[in-house]
């Protein structure tokens, strides 16, 4: 018998954003590593390493997987694929910054495609605490930086659109299948799709110094083994939109690590944004904790 998991909503939403907070490293260790590996090598290694590890620790876990749960897991990492293919490979030509600003443009498309495929709109809640999230986004990353829409940043911005398919197949296999089969499997499935993609473009090849190994390994446990590990187990416990609300992390937590480890100045922009982002993610959960308990 599996077990299942159980934990509040605020909870949930707590491992989502922990989940996108570690892979908001993501792009300094990208940027790092594909100094001589290909996007899609990269992507293929850290995923499969990934897979390794959290796998022998939760091998018990994913013994009596179903037919229906590979399934959803493939189509989960099909859509990851090719939402981290296209950012990586915009990456490669497009600045850091600006590629943390479209990324964040998620809190307005995933509540688009959830009122095309649901038809149904969103509440007022929803859309001004994404506005004032977006906008957060642009104070935090836009440091002197610009939209021009070259390649590359249509590229992110494609990457930005498959990540918010995710985020909606995200809600529907965590919530019909065991969270932690989908979080282990679909680290598999995305290394196996990634690493096709790498024999079929690129030229494989093992890194070749200790900074490339140490990004890697950074992007295999923190951003992939840990990172996609959480997001499944926490957005069962939440809805599409709050979950893609919650993607402004990434960004947030990116801009933590360049005034940490890159002496990136701490300006009035970078706080302004800082406080947006937090003001879009709780405030809208204070007032639903309200209404609720006003509702006992």
């Amino acid at each position: 018998m599996k077990k299942t998991f159980t934990m509040n909503e605020r909870t949930g939403e707590f491992l989502v954003g922990l989940a996108l907070a570690l892979r908001g490293s993501s792009l300094l260790f990208s940027k790092i590593a594909m100094r001589t590996m290909g996007p899609f090598l990269l992507m293929g290694t850290r995923f499969l390493i990934a897979f390794v590890i959290i796998g022998a620790i939760f091998h018990k876990s994913l013994v009596k997987v179903t037919k229906k749960e590979i399934g959803h897991c493939a189509l989960l990492a099909f859509f990851f694929f090719l939402s981290m293919a296209f950012e990586l490979k915009g990456l490669q030509t497009t600045d850091s910054s600006v590629t943390a600003f479209l990324e964040g443009a998620v809190v307005i498309v995933v509540p688009l495609l959830t009122c095309i495929l649901y038809k149904k709109l969103p509440d007022k809640l929803t859309v001004i605490s994404s506005i004032i999230a977006l906008v957060g986004v642009a104070f935090l990353t836009l440091k002197g930086g610009h939209l021009g829409f070259t390649t590359g940043e249509l590229l992110v911005l494609g990457g930005t659109i498959w990540y918010s398919c995710t985020v909606l197949v995200t809600d529907t296999a965590a919530k019909n299948d065991d969270p932690m089969v989908v979080a282990v499997y679909q680290l598999l499935f995305i290394g196996l799709f990634a690493m096709a993609g790498a024999f079929i473009f690129e030229e494989p090849r093992l890194p070749q110094s200790g900074v490339e190994w140490g990004a890697i390994l950074a992007l295999a446990l923190i951003c992939s083994g840990v990172g996609f590990t959480l997001q499944p187990i926490g957005q069962k416990y939440t809805t599409p939109e709050r979950a893609g609300l919650l993607a402004v992390f990434n960004p947030l937590s990116a801009a933590a690590l360049g005034v940490i480890f890159l002496d990136e100045k701490m300006t009035w922009s970078i706080i302004i944004g800082a406080v947006l982002i937090l003001i879009s993610i709780l405030a809208p959960a204070w007032i639903q904790d309200r209404k609720s308990n006003s509702g006992k």
